[in-house]
Protein backbone atom coordinates (compact mmCIF):
# COMPACT_ATOMS: atom_id res chain seq x y z
CA UNK A 1 0.00 0.00 0.00
CA UNK A 2 2.84 2.22 0.66
CA UNK A 3 4.45 1.82 -2.85
CA UNK A 4 0.99 2.97 -4.31
CA UNK A 5 0.91 5.56 -2.05
CA UNK A 6 4.35 6.85 -2.62
CA UNK A 7 3.82 6.59 -6.15
CA UNK A 8 1.55 9.24 -6.31
CA UNK A 9 3.73 11.08 -3.64
CA UNK A 10 6.46 11.20 -5.84
CA UNK A 11 4.57 12.89 -9.36
CA UNK A 12 5.09 16.05 -7.40
CA UNK A 13 8.76 16.02 -8.64
CA UNK A 14 7.90 18.69 -11.59
CA UNK A 15 8.92 22.52 -10.10
CA UNK A 16 6.00 23.87 -11.85
CA UNK A 17 3.43 22.18 -9.53
CA UNK A 18 3.10 25.03 -6.92
CA UNK A 19 1.59 27.94 -8.49
CA UNK A 20 -2.05 29.30 -8.72
CA UNK A 21 -4.65 30.02 -10.81
CA UNK A 22 -7.37 32.50 -10.93
CA UNK A 23 -8.57 31.78 -14.13
CA UNK A 24 -12.43 32.05 -15.28
CA UNK A 25 -12.23 28.37 -16.38
CA UNK A 26 -11.03 26.95 -13.14
CA UNK A 27 -13.86 29.23 -10.90
CA UNK A 28 -16.18 27.31 -13.35
CA UNK A 29 -15.34 23.86 -12.29
CA UNK A 30 -15.47 25.15 -9.37
CA UNK A 31 -19.25 26.19 -9.21
CA UNK A 32 -20.00 23.47 -10.99
CA UNK A 33 -18.51 21.01 -8.05
CA UNK A 34 -19.95 22.87 -5.57
CA UNK A 35 -23.56 22.22 -7.32
CA UNK A 36 -23.00 18.95 -7.51
CA UNK A 37 -21.95 18.42 -4.46
CA UNK A 38 -25.44 20.13 -2.83
CA UNK A 39 -27.21 18.59 -5.90
CA UNK A 40 -25.70 14.50 -4.17
CA UNK A 41 -27.87 15.70 -0.80
CA UNK A 42 -31.09 15.22 -2.34
CA UNK A 43 -32.79 12.75 -2.99
CA UNK A 44 -33.51 11.99 -6.29
CA UNK A 45 -31.23 15.00 -7.90
CA UNK A 46 -29.26 12.15 -10.02
CA UNK A 47 -32.24 12.04 -12.24
CA UNK A 48 -31.25 14.92 -14.55
CA UNK A 49 -27.63 14.14 -15.98
CA UNK A 50 -28.55 13.94 -19.69
CA UNK A 51 -30.08 10.49 -19.76
CA UNK A 52 -33.48 11.76 -21.42
CA UNK A 53 -32.44 14.73 -23.69
CA UNK A 54 -31.45 13.20 -26.97
CA UNK A 55 -33.96 10.14 -27.01
CA UNK A 56 -37.42 10.96 -28.91
CA UNK A 57 -40.18 8.39 -28.60
CA UNK A 58 -41.17 6.81 -31.22
CA UNK A 59 -44.91 5.96 -32.45
CA UNK A 60 -44.63 2.02 -31.62
CA UNK A 61 -46.26 2.44 -27.92
CA UNK A 62 -49.48 1.07 -27.64
CA UNK A 63 -50.91 3.11 -25.55
CA UNK A 64 -50.03 6.74 -27.01
CA UNK A 65 -53.22 8.34 -27.75
CA UNK A 66 -53.22 10.41 -31.18
CA UNK A 67 -52.85 14.52 -31.71
CA UNK A 68 -53.13 16.64 -34.03
CA UNK A 69 -50.20 16.93 -36.19
CA UNK A 70 -49.76 13.15 -36.38
CA UNK A 71 -48.90 11.51 -39.23
CA UNK A 72 -50.16 8.32 -39.99
CA UNK A 73 -49.85 5.62 -43.01
CA UNK A 74 -53.28 4.32 -44.25
CA UNK A 75 -53.68 1.83 -46.50
CA UNK A 76 -56.60 0.20 -48.20
CA UNK A 77 -56.62 -2.64 -50.49
CA UNK A 78 -59.50 -5.14 -52.05
CA UNK A 79 -62.35 -3.32 -53.16
CA UNK A 80 -60.91 -0.41 -52.81
CA UNK A 81 -56.67 0.90 -53.20
CA UNK A 82 -55.55 3.33 -51.65
CA UNK A 83 -51.84 4.11 -49.74
CA UNK A 84 -50.81 7.62 -48.26
CA UNK A 85 -49.19 8.94 -45.43
CA UNK A 86 -51.87 11.60 -43.71
CA UNK A 87 -51.79 14.28 -41.17
CA UNK A 88 -54.07 14.62 -38.98
CA UNK A 89 -56.04 17.88 -38.87
CA UNK A 90 -56.62 21.04 -36.05
CA UNK A 91 -59.92 18.82 -35.42
CA UNK A 92 -58.73 15.47 -34.50
CA UNK A 93 -59.51 13.94 -38.15
CA UNK A 94 -58.48 12.54 -41.13
CA UNK A 95 -59.79 12.42 -44.59
CA UNK A 96 -60.26 9.30 -46.97
CA UNK A 97 -61.64 9.94 -50.29
CA UNK A 98 -64.83 8.05 -50.81
CA UNK A 99 -64.69 7.52 -47.11
CA UNK A 100 -64.89 11.11 -45.82
CA UNK A 101 -63.23 12.06 -42.26
CA UNK A 102 -62.72 9.48 -39.57
CA UNK A 103 -62.18 11.24 -35.98
CA UNK A 104 -59.00 9.72 -34.94
CA UNK A 105 -58.04 12.38 -31.87
CA UNK A 106 -57.39 10.91 -28.34
CA UNK A 107 -57.92 7.31 -29.67
CA UNK A 108 -54.97 5.03 -28.38
CA UNK A 109 -52.06 3.60 -31.13
CA UNK A 110 -53.03 0.01 -30.11
CA UNK A 111 -57.25 0.67 -30.86
CA UNK A 112 -55.97 3.30 -33.93
CA UNK A 113 -56.48 0.37 -37.06
CA UNK A 114 -59.48 -0.94 -35.59
CA UNK A 115 -61.41 2.63 -35.43
CA UNK A 116 -60.30 3.16 -39.22
CA UNK A 117 -61.06 -0.51 -39.96
CA UNK A 118 -64.71 0.19 -38.37
CA UNK A 119 -65.38 3.15 -40.13
CA UNK A 120 -64.34 2.17 -43.71
CA UNK A 121 -66.83 -0.68 -42.93
CA UNK A 122 -69.73 1.65 -43.02
CA UNK A 123 -68.85 2.40 -46.61
CA UNK A 124 -67.64 -0.69 -47.81
CA UNK A 125 -68.96 -3.80 -46.33
CA UNK A 126 -66.78 -6.37 -47.47
CA UNK A 127 -63.85 -6.64 -49.75
CA UNK A 128 -62.01 -3.84 -48.35
CA UNK A 129 -58.88 -4.13 -46.14
CA UNK A 130 -57.18 -1.54 -43.82
CA UNK A 131 -54.17 -0.70 -42.44
CA UNK A 132 -53.32 2.05 -40.23
CA UNK A 133 -49.97 2.72 -38.67
CA UNK A 134 -48.48 5.90 -36.94
CA UNK A 135 -45.25 6.83 -38.49
CA UNK A 136 -44.37 10.14 -36.20
CA UNK A 137 -46.22 12.11 -33.76
CA UNK A 138 -46.28 15.90 -34.15
CA UNK A 139 -43.43 18.11 -33.41
CA UNK A 140 -44.26 20.12 -30.55
CA UNK A 141 -42.68 23.34 -29.32
CA UNK A 142 -42.89 23.51 -25.17
CA UNK A 143 -42.33 26.18 -22.38
CA UNK A 144 -40.60 24.97 -19.42
CA UNK A 145 -40.50 27.44 -16.79
CA UNK A 146 -40.30 27.86 -13.05
CA UNK A 147 -36.97 26.31 -10.98
CA UNK A 148 -35.00 25.02 -14.21
CA UNK A 149 -31.70 25.40 -14.55
CA UNK A 150 -31.81 26.93 -18.41
CA UNK A 151 -35.70 27.93 -18.74
CA UNK A 152 -36.80 28.62 -22.37
CA UNK A 153 -38.73 27.19 -25.35
CA UNK A 154 -37.82 23.50 -26.34
CA UNK A 155 -38.48 21.21 -29.31
CA UNK A 156 -39.66 17.70 -28.98
CA UNK A 157 -41.98 14.85 -30.01
CA UNK A 158 -45.79 15.24 -28.92
CA UNK A 159 -45.40 11.56 -27.30
CA UNK A 160 -41.72 12.72 -25.12
CA UNK A 161 -41.91 12.56 -21.82
CA UNK A 162 -41.85 16.22 -19.48
CA UNK A 163 -38.80 14.36 -18.50
CA UNK A 164 -36.58 14.84 -21.65
CA UNK A 165 -37.72 18.42 -22.12
CA UNK A 166 -36.71 19.19 -18.05
CA UNK A 167 -33.54 17.53 -19.21
CA UNK A 168 -32.66 19.60 -22.08
CA UNK A 169 -33.89 22.69 -19.43
CA UNK A 170 -30.56 21.22 -17.35
CA UNK A 171 -32.79 19.98 -15.00
CA UNK A 172 -33.97 21.27 -11.71
CA UNK A 173 -32.45 23.36 -9.44
CA UNK A 174 -30.71 21.69 -6.24
CA UNK A 175 -30.74 24.49 -4.13
CA UNK A 176 -34.83 25.34 -4.14
CA UNK A 177 -36.48 23.46 -7.07
CA UNK A 178 -38.88 20.99 -6.39
CA UNK A 179 -39.00 17.45 -8.00
CA UNK A 180 -42.84 16.51 -6.72
CA UNK A 181 -43.76 20.29 -7.35
CA UNK A 182 -44.42 19.34 -11.56
CA UNK A 183 -47.27 21.32 -13.52
CA UNK A 184 -48.25 20.21 -17.34
CA UNK A 185 -50.38 23.52 -18.06
CA UNK A 186 -52.22 24.04 -21.09
CA UNK A 187 -54.13 27.41 -21.81
CA UNK A 188 -53.40 28.58 -18.66
CA UNK A 189 -54.84 25.76 -17.07
CA UNK A 190 -52.79 23.00 -15.03
CA UNK A 191 -53.89 19.76 -16.59
CA UNK A 192 -51.79 17.42 -14.75
CA UNK A 193 -49.89 17.42 -11.13
CA UNK A 194 -46.91 15.43 -11.41
CA UNK A 195 -44.73 14.52 -8.65
CA UNK A 196 -41.32 12.85 -9.85
CA UNK A 197 -40.74 10.72 -6.49
CA UNK A 198 -43.39 8.49 -7.56
CA UNK A 199 -41.38 7.98 -10.32
CA UNK A 200 -38.29 7.37 -8.79
CA UNK A 201 -39.75 5.11 -6.10
CA UNK A 202 -42.71 2.87 -8.35
CA UNK A 203 -41.67 3.76 -12.01
CA UNK A 204 -44.81 5.88 -12.72
CA UNK A 205 -45.14 8.32 -14.69
CA UNK A 206 -48.16 9.75 -16.80
CA UNK A 207 -48.19 9.23 -20.40
CA UNK A 208 -49.51 12.88 -22.07
CA UNK A 209 -49.67 13.99 -25.38
CA UNK A 210 -47.88 17.36 -25.70
CA UNK A 211 -49.32 19.94 -27.72
CA UNK A 212 -47.69 23.29 -29.08
CA UNK A 213 -47.84 26.35 -26.47
CA UNK A 214 -47.43 23.90 -23.78
CA UNK A 215 -46.22 24.63 -20.34
CA UNK A 216 -44.20 22.87 -17.96
CA UNK A 217 -43.49 24.42 -14.63
CA UNK A 218 -41.52 23.12 -12.07
CA UNK A 219 -41.97 25.21 -8.31
CA UNK A 220 -40.32 25.27 -5.73
CA UNK A 221 -39.96 22.40 -2.33
CA UNK A 222 -42.65 22.56 0.35
CA UNK A 223 -40.80 21.54 2.67
CA UNK A 224 -37.62 18.49 3.31
CA UNK A 225 -36.66 16.22 6.07
CA UNK A 226 -33.43 14.91 7.06
CA UNK A 227 -32.38 11.63 6.68
CA UNK A 228 -29.30 9.70 8.67
CA UNK A 229 -27.95 6.60 9.99
CA UNK A 230 -28.85 3.13 8.72
CA UNK A 231 -30.08 4.18 5.68
CA UNK A 232 -29.56 3.17 1.73
CA UNK A 233 -29.82 7.38 1.12
CA UNK A 234 -28.75 9.70 3.46
CA UNK A 235 -29.39 13.30 2.78
CA UNK A 236 -32.08 15.74 2.07
CA UNK A 237 -35.77 14.35 1.13
CA UNK A 238 -38.52 16.82 -0.30
CA UNK A 239 -41.86 16.23 1.06
CA UNK A 240 -45.09 17.49 -0.39
CA UNK A 241 -47.00 20.35 1.74
CA UNK A 242 -45.65 20.55 5.53
CA UNK A 243 -46.26 16.69 6.65
CA UNK A 244 -45.64 13.09 4.73
CA UNK A 245 -46.16 10.03 6.25
CA UNK A 246 -43.23 8.23 7.49
CA UNK A 247 -43.98 5.30 5.53
CA UNK A 248 -43.33 6.31 2.11
CA UNK A 249 -40.28 8.23 3.32
CA UNK A 250 -38.89 4.87 4.46
CA UNK A 251 -39.90 3.52 1.65
CA UNK A 252 -37.85 5.41 -0.63
CA UNK A 253 -34.51 5.49 1.45
CA UNK A 254 -34.53 2.08 1.99
CA UNK A 255 -33.38 1.43 5.63
CA UNK A 256 -30.53 -1.05 5.87
CA UNK A 257 -30.70 -4.80 7.59
CA UNK A 258 -29.19 -3.56 10.66
CA UNK A 259 -31.79 -0.71 11.27
CA UNK A 260 -34.40 -1.54 14.17
CA UNK A 261 -35.74 1.66 15.01
CA UNK A 262 -36.47 5.24 13.97
CA UNK A 263 -35.87 8.11 15.91
CA UNK A 264 -37.60 11.58 14.74
CA UNK A 265 -36.70 15.04 16.07
CA UNK A 266 -38.86 17.98 15.19
CA UNK A 267 -40.29 21.09 16.07
CA UNK A 268 -43.60 20.73 17.94
CA UNK A 269 -45.30 23.54 20.04
CA UNK A 270 -42.11 25.64 19.90
CA UNK A 271 -40.28 23.57 21.63
CA UNK A 272 -37.62 20.51 19.94
CA UNK A 273 -39.17 16.55 20.59
CA UNK A 274 -37.73 13.13 20.18
CA UNK A 275 -39.62 10.33 19.34
CA UNK A 276 -38.51 6.87 19.01
CA UNK A 277 -40.35 3.91 17.41
CA UNK A 278 -39.28 0.31 16.78
CA UNK A 279 -39.00 0.15 12.51
CA UNK A 280 -41.61 -2.49 12.35
CA UNK A 281 -44.82 -1.02 14.06
CA UNK A 282 -44.22 2.36 12.46
CA UNK A 283 -47.14 3.34 9.65
CA UNK A 284 -49.09 6.09 9.97
CA UNK A 285 -47.00 8.64 11.81
CA UNK A 286 -46.46 11.77 10.26
CA UNK A 287 -43.45 13.84 9.74
CA UNK A 288 -43.09 17.65 9.72
CA UNK A 289 -41.03 19.96 7.66
CA UNK A 290 -37.53 20.64 9.43
CA UNK A 291 -37.60 17.05 10.83
CA UNK A 292 -34.45 15.17 11.31
CA UNK A 293 -35.10 10.91 10.82
CA UNK A 294 -32.53 8.83 12.07
CA UNK A 295 -32.68 5.14 11.83
CA UNK A 296 -30.83 3.39 14.26
CA UNK A 297 -29.80 -0.57 15.40
CA UNK A 298 -30.71 -1.66 18.69
CA UNK A 299 -28.91 -5.07 18.37
CA UNK A 300 -26.14 -5.80 20.63
CA UNK A 301 -23.59 -7.76 19.98
CA UNK A 302 -22.23 -10.72 21.88
CA UNK A 303 -19.34 -11.70 19.63
CA UNK A 304 -17.17 -10.43 16.92
CA UNK A 305 -14.76 -11.78 14.49
CA UNK A 306 -11.23 -10.63 13.89
CA UNK A 307 -8.88 -11.36 11.03
CA UNK A 308 -5.21 -12.59 12.06
CA UNK A 309 -3.30 -12.92 9.00
CA UNK A 310 1.03 -12.64 8.58
CA UNK A 311 3.20 -15.19 10.42
CA UNK A 312 1.70 -17.36 12.58
CA UNK A 313 0.09 -20.97 12.95
CA UNK A 314 -3.60 -19.90 14.19
CA UNK A 315 -6.61 -19.48 12.38
CA UNK A 316 -6.99 -16.80 10.38
CA UNK A 317 -10.50 -15.94 11.56
CA UNK A 318 -11.15 -15.58 14.88
CA UNK A 319 -14.61 -15.47 16.68
CA UNK A 320 -14.44 -14.21 20.05
CA UNK A 321 -16.78 -12.29 22.72
CA UNK A 322 -17.66 -8.73 22.68
CA UNK A 323 -14.94 -6.56 24.62
CA UNK A 324 -12.07 -8.77 24.04
CA UNK A 325 -9.03 -6.98 24.17
CA UNK A 326 -5.79 -7.25 21.56
CA UNK A 327 -3.99 -8.32 24.74
CA UNK A 328 -6.34 -11.72 24.96
CA UNK A 329 -6.13 -12.42 21.32
CA UNK A 330 -2.27 -12.28 21.24
CA UNK A 331 -2.33 -14.56 23.47
CA UNK A 332 -4.18 -17.19 21.56
CA UNK A 333 -2.31 -16.47 18.54
CA UNK A 334 0.22 -19.30 17.92
CA UNK A 335 3.72 -17.27 16.64
CA UNK A 336 6.59 -19.04 14.59
CA UNK A 337 9.86 -18.74 14.83
CA UNK A 338 9.78 -15.79 12.54
CA UNK A 339 7.16 -14.09 13.75
CA UNK A 340 8.33 -10.33 14.71
CA UNK A 341 6.05 -10.45 18.07
CA UNK A 342 6.79 -6.62 18.38
CA UNK A 343 5.91 -5.37 14.83
CA UNK A 344 2.25 -6.67 15.21
CA UNK A 345 -0.50 -3.96 13.72
CA UNK A 346 -3.49 -3.59 13.70
CA UNK A 347 -6.10 -2.57 11.00
CA UNK A 348 -9.26 -0.63 11.42
CA UNK A 349 -12.51 -0.10 8.88
CA UNK A 350 -13.40 3.02 11.13
CA UNK A 351 -10.36 4.95 11.51
CA UNK A 352 -9.46 4.27 7.66
CA UNK A 353 -12.74 5.80 7.08
CA UNK A 354 -11.57 9.09 9.41
CA UNK A 355 -8.19 9.48 7.78
CA UNK A 356 -10.02 9.38 4.43
CA UNK A 357 -12.09 12.15 5.69
CA UNK A 358 -8.74 13.89 6.93
CA UNK A 359 -7.52 13.84 3.89
CA UNK A 360 -10.29 14.91 1.57
CA UNK A 361 -10.40 18.03 3.92
CA UNK A 362 -6.64 19.00 3.61
CA UNK A 363 -6.63 18.34 -0.51
CA UNK A 364 -9.79 20.37 -0.22
CA UNK A 365 -7.99 23.25 1.28
CA UNK A 366 -4.93 22.74 -0.96
CA UNK A 367 -7.14 23.42 -3.88
CA UNK A 368 -8.74 25.67 -2.70
CA UNK A 369 -5.80 28.00 -2.16
CA UNK A 370 -4.83 26.71 -5.87
CA UNK A 371 -7.69 28.24 -7.11
CA UNK A 372 -7.93 31.42 -5.49
CA UNK A 373 -4.49 32.67 -5.56
CA UNK A 374 -3.33 35.86 -7.53
CA UNK A 375 -0.86 37.06 -9.61
CA UNK A 376 0.64 40.83 -10.04
CA UNK A 377 1.34 40.85 -13.50
CA UNK A 378 -0.35 38.74 -16.66
CA UNK A 379 3.09 36.86 -17.12
CA UNK A 380 2.82 35.48 -13.67
CA UNK A 381 -0.98 34.73 -14.02
CA UNK A 382 -0.31 32.83 -17.36
CA UNK A 383 2.31 30.50 -15.48
CA UNK A 384 0.36 30.25 -12.25
CA UNK A 385 -2.55 29.07 -14.64
CA UNK A 386 -0.09 26.19 -16.30
CA UNK A 387 1.26 25.08 -12.71
CA UNK A 388 -2.33 25.34 -11.44
CA UNK A 389 -3.47 22.54 -13.87
CA UNK A 390 -0.83 20.39 -13.04
CA UNK A 391 -1.74 20.57 -9.40
CA UNK A 392 -5.42 19.56 -9.61
CA UNK A 393 -4.31 16.61 -11.37
CA UNK A 394 -2.09 15.62 -8.99
CA UNK A 395 -4.72 16.41 -6.48
CA UNK A 396 -7.45 14.70 -8.47
CA UNK A 397 -5.26 11.61 -8.44
CA UNK A 398 -4.25 12.10 -4.62
CA UNK A 399 -8.04 11.91 -4.24
CA UNK A 400 -7.97 8.44 -4.65
CA UNK A 401 -5.77 7.56 -1.86
CA UNK A 402 -7.64 4.83 0.19
CA UNK A 403 -5.75 5.20 4.16
CA UNK A 404 -5.26 1.85 5.71
CA UNK A 405 -6.97 2.33 8.75
CA UNK A 406 -3.79 1.30 11.16
CA UNK A 407 -3.94 1.96 14.64
CA UNK A 408 -0.11 2.70 15.66
CA UNK A 409 0.52 0.52 18.45
CA UNK A 410 3.31 2.75 19.66
CA UNK A 411 6.37 1.47 22.24
CA UNK A 412 5.27 0.68 25.38
CA UNK A 413 1.25 0.55 24.81
CA UNK A 414 -0.84 -1.76 26.50
CA UNK A 415 -2.63 -3.97 24.73
CA UNK A 416 -4.60 -5.16 27.21
CA UNK A 417 -6.35 -1.52 27.23
CA UNK A 418 -7.18 -1.94 23.81
CA UNK A 419 -10.70 -3.46 23.19
CA UNK A 420 -11.29 -4.74 19.34
CA UNK A 421 -14.00 -4.13 17.24
CA UNK A 422 -16.22 -6.35 14.67
CA UNK A 423 -13.55 -6.31 11.53
CA UNK A 424 -10.71 -5.19 13.12
CA UNK A 425 -7.30 -7.07 10.95
CA UNK A 426 -4.43 -8.02 12.84
CA UNK A 427 -1.29 -8.67 11.28
CA UNK A 428 1.86 -10.64 12.51
CA UNK A 429 5.05 -9.43 10.30
CA UNK A 430 7.95 -11.93 9.92
CA UNK A 431 11.50 -10.81 11.05
CA UNK A 432 13.26 -9.28 8.00
CA UNK A 433 16.67 -8.73 7.21
CA UNK A 434 16.20 -6.58 4.83
CA UNK A 435 15.66 -2.54 4.22
CA UNK A 436 13.24 -0.74 2.09
CA UNK A 437 13.96 2.29 0.08
CA UNK A 438 11.55 4.12 -1.66
CA UNK A 439 10.89 7.37 -3.52
CA UNK A 440 13.52 9.84 -5.12
CA UNK A 441 16.04 7.61 -5.65
CA UNK A 442 17.61 5.75 -8.65
CA UNK A 443 16.25 2.27 -7.95
CA UNK A 444 14.35 1.63 -5.42
CA UNK A 445 15.25 -1.81 -4.15
CA UNK A 446 15.53 -4.01 -1.08
CA UNK A 447 18.96 -4.00 1.08
CA UNK A 448 20.52 -6.78 2.95
CA UNK A 449 20.53 -5.17 6.71
CA UNK A 450 24.31 -3.97 7.92
CA UNK A 451 24.32 -2.74 11.59
CA UNK A 452 27.27 -0.78 9.82
CA UNK A 453 25.52 1.08 7.28
CA UNK A 454 23.99 5.07 8.10
CA UNK A 455 20.83 6.04 6.01
CA UNK A 456 22.55 7.93 3.73
CA UNK A 457 25.01 4.26 3.22
CA UNK A 458 20.95 2.92 2.65
CA UNK A 459 20.41 5.89 0.06
CA UNK A 460 23.30 5.41 -1.60
CA UNK A 461 23.33 1.81 -2.17
CA UNK A 462 19.92 2.39 -3.88
CA UNK A 463 21.35 4.74 -5.96
CA UNK A 464 21.53 7.89 -4.43
CA UNK A 465 18.71 10.79 -4.53
CA UNK A 466 17.76 12.37 -7.34
CA UNK A 467 18.89 15.82 -6.32
CA UNK A 468 20.51 17.84 -3.44
CA UNK A 469 20.08 16.64 0.01
CA UNK A 470 18.12 19.87 0.70
CA UNK A 471 15.38 18.91 -1.35
CA UNK A 472 14.04 15.82 0.30
CA UNK A 473 12.98 14.73 3.81
CA UNK A 474 13.20 11.20 5.00
CA UNK A 475 11.46 9.26 6.93
CA UNK A 476 11.67 5.54 8.18
CA UNK A 477 8.91 3.28 8.68
CA UNK A 478 9.18 0.55 11.89
CA UNK A 479 8.22 -2.79 11.09
CA UNK A 480 4.74 -1.96 13.37
CA UNK A 481 4.13 0.57 10.92
CA UNK A 482 5.40 3.94 12.99
CA UNK A 483 7.42 6.92 11.16
CA UNK A 484 10.21 8.13 12.22
CA UNK A 485 11.24 11.61 10.98
CA UNK A 486 15.00 11.19 10.18
CA UNK A 487 16.14 14.53 8.76
CA UNK A 488 18.44 15.28 11.34
CA UNK A 489 20.27 11.63 12.39
CA UNK A 490 21.28 10.96 8.42
CA UNK A 491 25.01 9.65 9.70
CA UNK A 492 23.54 7.44 12.65
CA UNK A 493 24.62 3.89 11.90
CA UNK A 494 22.28 2.69 14.58
CA UNK A 495 19.01 4.70 13.38
CA UNK A 496 18.21 2.15 10.89
CA UNK A 497 17.07 -1.61 12.01
CA UNK A 498 16.17 -4.80 10.19
CA UNK A 499 12.98 -4.49 8.71
CA UNK A 500 12.80 -0.80 8.30
CA UNK A 501 11.54 0.90 5.29
CA UNK A 502 13.32 4.42 4.68
CA UNK A 503 11.04 7.00 2.15
CA UNK A 504 13.06 9.47 0.22
CA UNK A 505 10.28 12.37 -0.19
CA UNK A 506 10.84 15.29 -2.55
CA UNK A 507 10.48 18.91 -1.06
CA UNK A 508 8.11 21.13 -2.75
CA UNK A 509 9.69 23.90 -5.06
CA UNK A 510 9.06 27.30 -2.72
CA UNK A 511 7.51 29.42 -4.83
CA UNK A 512 4.44 29.77 -2.66
CA UNK A 513 5.59 29.36 1.15
CA UNK A 514 2.12 28.78 2.22
CA UNK A 515 1.64 26.75 -0.30
CA UNK A 516 4.76 24.53 0.27
CA UNK A 517 3.99 24.30 3.88
CA UNK A 518 0.69 23.28 2.84
CA UNK A 519 1.64 20.82 0.39
CA UNK A 520 4.62 19.34 2.49
CA UNK A 521 1.90 18.47 5.60
CA UNK A 522 -0.59 16.85 2.79
CA UNK A 523 2.71 14.53 1.48
CA UNK A 524 3.27 13.50 4.77
CA UNK A 525 -0.24 12.54 5.70
CA UNK A 526 -0.83 10.74 2.40
CA UNK A 527 2.73 8.72 2.83
CA UNK A 528 1.90 7.32 6.66
CA UNK A 529 -1.74 7.09 6.11
CA UNK A 530 -2.93 9.35 9.21
CA UNK A 531 -1.58 6.76 11.13
CA UNK A 532 -3.54 6.83 14.99
CA UNK A 533 -1.79 6.96 18.04
CA UNK A 534 -3.53 5.00 21.09
CA UNK A 535 -2.81 7.28 24.26
CA UNK A 536 -0.85 5.09 27.17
Amino acid sequence: MIKNILIIVLLLSSPALWAVSLQQDKDAEVVEAINTSTASKLYGSWLFNGGFSDTSFSGINPDYRIASGDKLLVQLWGGLEYQKEIEVDPKGNIFIPKVGPITVLGVSNENLNRLVLKSVKRVYKSNVEVYVTLLSTQKVKVFLTGLVNKPGLYEGQSADSILRFIDQAKGIRADIGGLRQIQLRRNNKTIEQIDLYDFLSSGKMPRLPLQDGDVIFVGPRQGVVTIEGEVGFAGKYEIRGSQEPIANILNAIVPNDRATNVTIIEAVNKSVEASQYSLNDITNQMVSNGALIKLSTQLRPTSISVEVVGEHSSENELVIPWGTSLDAVIKKIELTELSNSSGIQLYRKSVAERQKDMLQASLTALEQSVLTARSSTKEEAQLRKAEAEIMLQWIAKARLVEPKGQVLLSAGYEAKKIILQQGDRIVVPSNKNLVMVHGEVLFPTAIAFNKDLTIEDFIAKAGGKNRGSSDFNIVIMRPNGEFVDANSDLDEDDYVKPGDEIFVLAEPDSKSLQLTKDLTQIMYQIAVSAAVIIAL
